[in-house]
């Protein structure tokens, strides 16, 4: 059973953040696994016939993604994240819902011209490997 959705996991990175400051993706996604109360099944749970590709990991990772591209969060050099500025105001923004939803990342610009790469790019991907498979 799925103790989180992705909205709440975005709010729950930014807070984790600004509660821990510069965090490498395993502190935060232990940190998060901690915070959702998952057991060691869900912690290690991977995709079928991928045994090192973790579940919950790639969650965070993806969810972070998203983040980032709005300007919620940053990549450090070190392999670090940290909340940035607009990650603080979000975090006010947010505070009664205790979640990010797509809809509050879409208020970004630099959020929507990712989204529309990230799209095209995963459109032209999909057409790609089918085109390979015949």
């Amino acid at each position: 059973m799925k103790k989180y959705n992705h909205a709440a996991l975005k709010y729950q990175v930014l807070a984790m953040l600004q509660q821990k400051g510069i965090l490498t993706p395993s502190e935060l996604t232990e940190k998060l696994a901690d915070f959702f109360g998952l057991d060691e099944h869900e912690r290690n749970e991977s995709y079928e016939g991928r045994p090192n590709d973790k579940v919950f990991y790639k969650s965070v990772a993806t969810n972070e993604q998203h983040l980032k591209a709005a300007g919620l969060m940053d990549f450090l050099r070190n392999g670090c994240h940290c909340i940035t500025q607009s990650g603080l105001q979000a975090l006010q923004d947010n505070k009664a819902t205790l979640k990010i939803e797509y809809a509050y990342l879409r208020q970004f610009p630099e959020y929507c011209e990712w989204s529309k790469s990230h799209h095209k790019k995963s459109a032209t991907h999909d057409w790609i490997e089918d085109l390979l498979q015949l």
